[in-house]
């Protein structure tokens, strides 16, 4: 078998680059031997995968984007054309840097990367100045360098190799970050160690799946066979922490979603049983891949350091109007589902957290933070289900 190199979008200045850094820091002197550092674009990387012996870093999901449909990247999971090891959140900062001693307003045209008109669209409206679109931030700071008539770029931290003038050290909206995936091909959970290079320690041992299941979209009421499905995930349940998290909520087709769920070693069965049969709306997905970490943990451990004051309430919202994307959290459970349209995610939030205090109710183990969290809100739950939930707005940009 040919030795399967780490593909990274856009290469090491890129945002998914510095990424791949701060996630696996250990590989960057040997990256020159490891790393693909041609500049390879999404439809390459998506047939590389597919077709050779390849691994991938690729963003799947922005908080004011959503989906990054461009990468591929749920898609292929859903599909099964690849495995999933591992996903990761890194805030996502942009650099507005300028030419000739430019102030900013006196910029009449800048350049930017297609994602970040919306991860940035607090500042460019603001700025007010015509503006040119790139594929990515390395190919709009190489666009920048080589017209004279665009004044400034938004680029990632590092990329000012030339030492143009730093206008504004981060122009991002708030709470701006994006989840990377790491991703390969099929044969990939057969390979040995040494065919993962400086990535093998890294990403072992695998203690966690992924799987998944599509189902008819629904925005108020859940069915029956959709109900059944929530407690399959939760029926061999011991503890609080042993409840598979239900992670994204995607749109797969215009009348059915795909939920993407990290456990430790659930599965669902192949049929969804209901009261009256097998479910014939919910096809299961086995066998997405398997994981070293668990996402929400580091998810919740990065909120709290990089947005720590808007994650200190008990329910938590933050929505992109524009593109139909919001992500839903209970930090003192450790559950965030990263989505869609709102009117789509909140009742799947809103009907797992029932699942919650159902649970509790019936006496599952919980830790003592835990315990405290379903005595503050137990009563309300009691008297008026999972509608007593009032989820608090951190960021809604349009």
């Amino acid at each position: 078998m040919p030795e399967p190199k780490l593909i990274v979008y856009k290469g090491p200045t890129s945002q998914t680059g510095l990424a791949v850094n701060e996630k696996f820091p250990d590989i960057n002197p040997q990256w020159e031997d490891e790393v693909v550092w041609k500049d390879m674009e999404f439809d390459n990387i998506r047939d590389a995968l597919i077709e050779e012996p390849a691994l991938a870093v690729l963003p799947i999901w922005n908080s004011h984007n959503g989906e990054i449909s461009l990468s591929h990247s749920l898609e292929m999971i859903f599909q099964q054309l690849v495995k999933l090891h591992t996903l990761w959140p890194k805030s996502i900062i942009f650099e507005c840097i300028g030419k000739d001693q430019i102030e900013l307003k006196d910029i009449k045209k800048i350049i930017f990367a297609k994602v970040a008109k919306d991860q940035c669209s607090k500042f460019i409206q603001a700025l007010g100045a015509k503006f040119v679109e790139e594929d990515s931030t390395k190919d709009a700071y190489e666009r920048f360098t080589a017209t004279p008539s665009i004044q400034a770029v938004l680029c990632a931290p590092g990329q000012n190799e030339d030492n143009f003038k730093l206008l504004c050290k981060n122009v991002a909206n708030p709470v701006n970050f994006t989840t990377f995936a790491l991703l390969a091909c099929l044969e990939s959970e057969t390979w040995g160690g040494s065919a993962w290079g400086s990535l093998c320690d890294k990403l072992n041992p695998k203690t966690r799946v992924y799987f998944g299941a599509q189902m008819p979209i629904r925005s108020v009421a859940f069915s029956d066979d959709q109900k059944a499905l929530f407690n399959e995930l939760t029926d061999e349940a011991e503890t609080i922490n042993d409840i598979p998290k239900i992670l994204f909520v995607t749109k797969r087709t215009p009348d059915r979603c795909g939920l993407l769920i990290e456990a430790e070693h659930k599965t669902l069965p192949d049929d969804i049983l209901t009261d009256e049969g097998y479910s014939t709306e919910i096809k299961v997905i086995q066998d997405i891949g398997k994981t070293h970490s668990k996402y929400t943990e580091e998810i919740y451990s990065f909120l709290s350091s990089e947005f720590s004051g808007y994650v200190k309430h008990d329910f938590i919202q933050h929505r992109s109007v524009k593109n139909d994307t919001c992500f839903f959290a209970c930090p003192p459970l450790e559950v965030i589902i990263h989505g869609f349209e709102d009117n789509v995610v909140e009742p799947v939030m809103r009907l797992l957290i029932d699942k919650y205090f159902e649970l509790y109710n019936n006496g599952i183990k919980c830790t003592e933070a835990q315990k405290r969290f379903f005595k503050k809100y137990n009563k309300k739950y009691l008297e008026r289900g999972m509608d007593f939930i009032k989820f608090v707005d951190i960021g809604t940009t349009s």
